[in-house]
């Protein structure tokens, strides 16, 4: 659970979150959501992969 509160702290890291998830779900190999959201946090070629095809 994130505790950002602080003036448009929640909107703003809600705005983040979202555009993240975009970018996973854009990708096109075959792993579930699941998977590659813990993918990008364990390898951080994977993340820098994701974040470059947007």
């Amino acid at each position: 659970m994130c505790r950002v509160r602080a003036k448009n702290g929640a909107a703003n890291f809600s705005a983040m979150r979202k555009y993240a998830l975009e970018m996973l779900k854009k990708q096109d190999d075959k792993i579930s959501l699941k998977r590659r959201r813990k993918k990008c946090g364990r390898n951080i070629d994977y993340l820098l992969k994701v974040f470059k095809e947007s």
